[in-house]
């Protein structure tokens, strides 16, 4: 019941205004007392029924009927009228709403020229011709006059829809006010321009000196100004300012468009004033959709988890986030302007030249959003690794690159980890025995290049057995890590100690000979000698020279092992390790 009531009250507050407005209108009717060139009407009941739904069409047809019944027109000539305005009214709010959006017809240019289309010239059409057969059927106008009455009467409806209907629905929308005073000002300063010039065009004052000009242009940059730098539903308010100054004007017989008669006159400046309606308008829902698209773009960006930076053409920083600044160091005035050298120096970038749209060297040839690992630069001078993700994206400014910047310190950290846990043997921390193959082969591939030697030694740890039995395993642990220690700190840098396995272990001795390798194995073993720590440890060593010794990395290894072989069985030998007798 609530709702009823509710539809009621509104559908008799329409009514209301859709009479008062229609009896302002056909005071303007010159051709016929029913059809007028100036009709806002159809642009109230159009934004009605699209606010509150066509339940309220009701209130359309009661303000039409009384409005031409206590004009000049009989009960059943009102009726054809109202019911022509009502049909009007409901299809074009069923077409806008299905076709340009509805309400929100103007917040798109492309919906803009639907709605024109649409509620300006279809819908308008059946009111023009239902209206205007009423009238010749019922003597209320000549048939000879129904193509010139048909089109006042089709151009005021249309006219009216483009211009009024806007303004309410762009009116009614509850958005705030920007009360900052350059802003308040530089309005006022449109408006009371804008003003101005419709007057000096449309007004009495310079109509002699003005007569033969044709300046009813110069209100165009005032419009211009107005959907450059304001909304919207400021642009509407524009319009209806020019409207009424011109219309006053023009019924006045001043104005560029004031002739002898009247209704033609009326049709020219209404014809000015719809083609500056929805253009002016066109053209700021078109600056105002980039204005929110660049403002939902900059706060997508600002709200990024990750580290935002977008580059212009030449390389300059355009834009930057919070996160960017925080990774950085940087202050976002800082950033801005600057090369994107100060982010990532060229020496990070794989020696390839930098390129100026962007961190990579040739951004278009790398699929959108392609990841690549770079060192980036922080304020400080500190250095980190980074991963920079690239997308191109076109603006009004031209071709932008928007860089996604990822600290993958950790990430490169635990990389690294994994690495040495892959090559390294855990409990020594020497090369594992796959390093150890993979060392034997880079050598041979080596040699088949340089031709120059390389040797293999292989140790045992002597009574490794021993050690557990009557120490601990601690303690056997203890002693190869001491072994371990004691390989690192007397090879060379060149050499590679692995553990072997077990007790044993090995060490590859690159562009080596025989006689290098023994001094190398007898140093090895006197320092295990010389060894303090308890329990005391020994090793045996065996060696082996590529390709003296073998050919493959299975041959030279065994070798190797036959040479430890020999050695343990003859302890007392030489401090020299036994070289392979193959």
């Amino acid at each position: 019941m609530n709702i009823k009531r509710k539809e009621l009250a509104t559908a008799a507050a329409l009514a209301a205004v859709y009479f008062g407005a229609a009896k302002l209108g056909l005071k303007f009717a010159f051709v016929n007392p029913s059809a007028t060139a100036v009709w806002a009407p159809t642009g109230i009941a159009l934004a009605g029924l699209l606010i509150f739904g066509v339940r309220v069409w009701p209130g359309i047809f009661l303000g039409a009927f009384f409005a031409n019944l206590t004009t000049a027109g009989t009960v059943l000539t009102s009726l054809g009228i109202a019911t022509g305005n009502t049909l009007e009214g409901v299809v074009g709010c069923y077409l806008v709403n299905r076709f340009a959006h509805g309400h929100r017809a103007f917040e798109r240019a492309q919906d803009i020229f639907r709605f024109t289309f649409l509620a300006g010239m279809v819908s308008t059409a059946i009111s023009a011709t239902i209206g205007v057969t009423t009238l010749s059927l019922a003597g209320f106008a000549h048939w000879p006059m129904y193509a010139p009455i048909w089109r006042t009467w089709w151009l005021g409806d249309g006219v009216g829809a483009v211009v009024i209907a806007p303004l309410v629905l762009l009116w009614r929308k509850n958005r705030p006010f920007n009360w900052k005073s350059e802003h308040v000002a530089e309005g006022t300063l449109l408006f009371l321009g804008l003003f101005l010039a419709a007057w000096v065009v449309f007004g009495e004052r310079f109509q002699s000196e003005l007569k033969h000009d044709s300046l009813e242009y110069i209100c165009i940059p005032f419009l211009i100004w107005a959907a450059f730098r304001f909304s919207p539903r400021n642009a509407a308010a524009a319009n209806c300012l020019l409207a009424g100054i011109a219309t006053w004007g023009t019924v006045h017989g001043f104005g560029p468009f004031a002739a002898d008669d009247p209704n033609t006159s009326l049709l020219l400046a209404q014809v000015f004033i719809g083609i500056m309606a929805i253009s002016s308008l066109a053209l700021a829902a078109e600056i105002s959709g980039r204005k929110r698209a660049a403002q939902r773009f900059r706060l997508a960006v600002e709200s990024a988890p990750n580290a935002m930076v977008m580059t212009d053409q030449r390389g300059k920083i355009v834009l930057v986030n919070a996160q960017a600044t925080k990774m950085f160091g940087y202050k976002e005035e800082e950033l801005v302007g600057q090369l994107t050298e100060v982010l990532v120096p060229p020496r990070f970038r794989g020696g390839h030249p930098v390129h100026r749209a962007g961190f990579s060297a040739q951004p278009q040839a790398r699929p959108m959003g392609a990841g690549r690992d770079l060192y980036a630069v922080r304020k400080d001078g500190s250095e980190f690794p980074v991963e920079i993700g690239l997308n191109p994206i076109e603006t009004e400014e031209g071709l932008m690159v928007l860089s996604a910047i990822v600290d993958i310190t950790a990430r490169k950290a635990a990389e690294e980890e994994i690495r040495s846990l892959a090559i390294s043997d855990p409990l020594t921390g020497l090369a594992n025995y796959r390093k150890l193959i993979d060392t034997l082969d880079a050598e041979i591939k080596r040699f088949d290049r340089t031709r120059r030697y390389f040797a293999v030694l292989l140790l045992d740890l002597d009574q490794l057995k021993k050690i557990n039995d009557v120490h601990g395993h601690v303690a056997g642990s203890r002693a190869l890590c001491r072994l371990a220690s004691i390989l690192r700190d007397h090879c060379r840098e060149i050499d590679t100690p692995a553990r072997y396995g077990g007790d044993e272990f090995a060490v590859v001795l690159p562009e080596t000979d025989s006689a290098q390798a023994r001094k190398i194995a007898a140093r090895i073993r006197r320092r295990v000698a010389c060894d303090e720590e308890r329990p005391p440890i020994s090793v045996s060593v065996g060696c082996a020279i590529f390709p003296h010794d073998g050919e493959t990395i299975e041959k030279l290894l065994s070798a190797a092992d036959r040479a430890l072989y020999d050695m343990k069985r003859s302890p007392a030998d030489t401090d020299a390790p036994r070289k392979s007798r193959d």
